[in-house]
């Protein structure tokens, strides 16, 4: 897979769990936009991805399928209202063409839009003590 149509930085994601159809703009993405829809199902592990190849295992903790009305777009099925903001920052896009997709050039009438919602997993970060007890190991079996 290239990211760009040059071929300038070519690379292959390693294999592992399915990607995300879309690129989120950090890999602390909490959500993703997805215009067209998804088989990514809930509680599926799935990799987030950057344009820069990077990648990271996420767990899907949300699969909510959006409706638009004159406001702007919602949500079906979930207690409160998304964050819409954090949304089009995690997703690359401008908040106003989510908030307005049906208009947009791009938009397809026959695919449900969906907004995928993360949770990642808690990363153990080794505190000083640790490492250095784990230096006095290693030194210790010599």
């Amino acid at each position: 897979m290239s990211c760009c149509g040059k071929g300038f930085c070519n690379f292959q994601f390693p294999p592992g769990p399915p990607l995300t159809d879309y690129s989120v703009t950090s890999l602390e993405a909490n959500y993703l936009f997805l215009p067209y829809g998804t088989l990514l199902q809930v509680d599926e592990v799935v990799r987030i991805w950057m344009e820069s190849g990077k990648t990271k295992e996420v767990i899907v903790a949300g699969k909510w399928p959006v409706t638009f009305d004159a406001i702007g777009a919602h949500v079906k099925e979930r207690d409160q209202e998304l964050p819409w903001q954090l949304v089009a920052l995690d997703t690359g896009f401008e908040y106003e063409d989510i908030m307005a997709w049906p208009e947009h050039d791009l938009f397809n009438p026959t695919t449900q839009p969906v907004v995928l919602e993360f949770k990642h997993p808690i990363e153990y970060k080794p505190s000083l003590k640790m490492r250095w007890l784990e230096l006095l190991y290693k030194i210790r079996n010599l």
